[in-house]
């Protein structure tokens, strides 16, 4: 049991102090650029973190395709129960995507591939890669009550997703130089998003706690749930069983509090069930690694 826990704590530690980083630096050191990284990660570092896992990752490509079904299968299964619940709620449905998408990049990264490896971190970017996909396409149209399919088509995540899944089918070789920088730019992406999460959660402030604690509460037992029945109905085991289940429990992503501000939705629910999941993962997070490490 010592061992465990001290496993556990190797995986969390990392995550957590960068994330202390982040919120030390906003109350005592300059303006953190947060529109600039999130820039930089998004069009830059990500896309070049995603073309490196799925290019070089030894996981069969037929298994990151079968995770990749999976993830969709469980947006489409979480979006509908949550959904329905906020109907029966009488809330604004569309606030079903703050539900659903969860802090899959700056926490589910780093707590797979620390919890699981370079395996790990492979089936965590097709998750992440899938989410985003439907997070910026399906998910925006939601949130603003109009679709807009071209800033999808445009964007650098799904070009290097496309590139990457091409170069492994095709069994390439890109020049070594490609691979080199793609690797040294993904580099910075789990270390500066862990930063950015603790700016970012360090400058939201949490109203009507009671509703924000009972809701964040609904939404981790769902996610639960639906994670674990998920993987069970889709067959998924070991790895592959451990990061579906962790990236869809992870707390809820801090992009939802920009974009429900972008598109006029209630901000400081979203921000406050932010706060909350992120103080709640403290406690469920080891839990939940624990028994998916044992298992």
């Amino acid at each position: 049991m010592n061992e465990l826990i001290a496993q556990i704590a190797n995986i969390l530690a990392p995550s957590m102090l960068l994330a202390v980083v982040g919120l030390v630096w906003f109350h005592r050191g300059p303006v953190f650029p947060v529109d600039f990284v999130t820039t930089l990660v998004l069009n830059v570092a990500m896309p070049a973190l995603l073309f490196h896992t799925l290019s070089t990752s030894v996981v069969p490509i037929g298994d990151l395709w079968h995770m990749a079904l999976s993830t969709l299968v469980l947006h489409v299964v979480f979006t509908g129960i949550a959904v329905s619940v906020l109907i029966v709620a009488g809330k604004d449905w569309r606030m079903c995507i703050a539900h659903v998408v969860g802090n899959t990049g700056n926490l589910g990264l780093p707590v797979c591939f620390l919890a699981f490896g370079e395996e790990g971190l492979a089936y965590a970017m097709t998750f992440f890669a899938v989410q985003c996909i439907l997070l910026f396409s399906l998910g925006d149209a939601i949130y603003a009550g109009t679709a807009n399919l071209g800033r999808l088509v445009r964007s650098p995540i799904l070009h290097a997703i496309a590139l990457g899944v091409l170069v492994r089918v095709m069994d390439w070789q890109p020049p070594e130089l490609v691979m080199q920088s793609a690797q040294l730019l993904g580099q910075i992406v789990i270390p500066i998003m862990l930063i950015t999460l603790g700016v970012s959660l360090a400058g939201m402030r949490a109203s009507a706690l009671p509703t924000t604690m009972l809701w964040s509460l609904i939404r981790t037992v769902l996610a639960v749930f639906i994670g674990v029945t998920v993987a069970a109905v889709m067959g998924l085991e070991g790895v592959a069983r451990g990061v579906l289940i962790i990236e869809t429990v992870v707390p809820v992503a801090v992009f939802n509090y920009l974009l429900a501000v972008k598109h006029g939705r209630d901000s400081s629910e979203v921000s406050g069930m932010i706060l909350v999941t992120h103080v709640g993962a403290i406690v469920y997070l080891p839990i939940l690694l624990g028994f998916l490490l044992r298992s």
